[in-house]
């Protein structure tokens, strides 16, 4: 379950960030979310957890989700343009319509085949190893 005072952090990404800067040793639990249609623009997200977090809709441009664990997110409909996935954990997540998810995106994260991916998207050769 999410944290109460990390998810009140999250409603202005400038505030976000700036807690993020001065709390580097935190990890934000923002598990089981509704960030359903969130404006998350530049939102440093690394590390964070996000188990089972709806981002349906969110706006994640130039989101940092280094070595976030997103395992059983909802990504429908989300924009992924420049978000850097470097290490993230995507396990179970549903990327069916996430919008702007690039193979360079996904060949940096960890997946496994219960993983939904967009029709057009192959699936990393890492995840099978």
């Amino acid at each position: 379950m999410a944290n109460a005072a990390h998810l009140g952090y999250l409603k202005d990404v400038d505030k976000w960030n700036t807690w993020r800067e001065g709390n580097r040793d935190v990890i934000p639990d923002l598990s089981g979310a509704d960030l359903t249609n969130a404006d998350l623009r530049m939102a440093n997200l690394n590390s964070a957890l996000l188990k089972k977090a709806s981002l349906v809709m969110a706006n994640l441009q130039g989101a940092d989700l280094r070595d976030a664990d997103l395992s059983g997110a909802n990504f429908v409909g989300a924009r992924l343009i420049g978000v850097d996935l470097e290490g993230a954990n995507l396990e179970g997540a549903d990327l069916r319509t996430a919008e702007d998810l690039t193979i360079e995106q996904l060949a940096e994260t960890k997946g496994d085949a219960a993983t939904v991916l967009p029709e057009t998207a192959k699936r990393p050769d890492s995840w099978l190893s």
